[in-house]
């Protein structure tokens, strides 16, 4: 079982010249399934540092400040904001200088509490990056004084596991995940998750498959991270619907304090393409009416 993902982009600013630029790398990026009272260090697990490019001609000083106060509405479906940035902390320090023409570097160290509400978690993490002095940029030949930052976005979930409420999560998962191997997959397997409706009022829930973005101009899924080397599967793969014919449906009501246990069926094609990748990933949503807010996740990772 691969135990993170690592995927990386470069945030593009629109209509401006250098100097003034700002980069985090990488600014998206997925730790899966890490243990509740496991200390995580990113350098050491992932091989790889934050990188803070200076494309400037200038030596910069930059301030990182970690956030976790995303409004609700531009989360990832089935991911919260961290519920704890002194969990975390920036090594060797939350601010450092960068010569010009160089690449600064930070590490990420967490640690989860270990405690039983913490399993079957997704959350996202803000990283940010700002320069400490003014720059000029250039736009519509207009010169600008401006303090860049930027914002990277740090996806973090935690183990699966059976029988444990992530009590803190409105819409709780158990477990958040499973896995599959290929063979397994192509046959056709059930697979049960409970839904816990941890808020304050009944819901009626929609459960559907997740629909990978498709982008043709770059490699970067720019939403719920695949695990390593392993592809995004299609969503006709994972049927969510109960009953027969005119009879199916795909929601269910679940009052405040209550539970409900959902069957999905996956069943992936018998062919070559299909068998010989070393993975795929499924996920299946599940919207308290129909809305990706508060939502929760069951991911289905299917290994060679």
């Amino acid at each position: 079982m691969r135990a993170l993902t690592l995927l990386f982009c470069i945030a593009i600013f629109a209509n401006i010249a250098f100097p003034g630029s700002i980069e985090i790398l990488p600014a998206i990026v997925s730790f899966d399934f890490v243990p509740p009272g496991f200390v995580f260090d990113m350098e050491k697990k992932a091989g790889v540092s934050i990188m803070i490019p200076n494309d400037n001609n200038v030596r910069l000083q930059y301030s990182i400040a970690l956030s976790n106060a995303k409004n609700p509405g531009s989360l990832l479906p089935g991911y919260e904001n961290f519920p704890d940035v002194s969990w975390c902390k920036i090594i060797p320090d939350t601010a450092i200088w960068v010569e010009a023409n160089d690449t600064g570097r930070i590490n990420l160290v967490f640690k989860i509490p270990e405690e039983p509400r913490y399993y079957n978690q997704y959350w996202e993490l803000g990283v940010s990056v700002e320069a400490k002095q003014g720059l000029e940029v250039k736009s519509g030949g207009v010169s600008l004084g401006i303090i860049p930052s930027i914002m990277g976005s740090y996806l973090i979930s935690t183990s699966a596991k059976e029988g444990i409420n992530p009590i803190d999560k409105p819409t709780g998962i158990v477990p958040s995940a499973a896995w599959l191997k290929t063979d397994e997959a192509i046959k056709g397997k059930n697979l049960t998750f409970t839904i816990y409706n941890n808020d304050k009022i009944a819901h009626e829930y929609v459960i559907e498959p997740y629909t990978f973005p498709k982008f043709e101009w770059y490699d970067v899924r720019l939403a719920i991270q695949n695990l390593g080397d392993s592809k995004p599967g299609e969503d006709s793969w994972v049927k969510t619907a109960k009953g027969f014919l005119f009879f199916k449906s795909n929601k269910v009501r679940i009052e405040s304090g209550k539970t409900a246990e959902w069957t999905v069926k996956v069943a992936i094609p018998n062919t070559k393409d299909v068998k010989e990748a070393p993975g795929w990933d499924l996920v299946v949503k599940v919207l308290p009416e129909g809305n990706k807010e508060h939502s929760g996740i069951f991911r289905i990772v299917i290994e060679k």
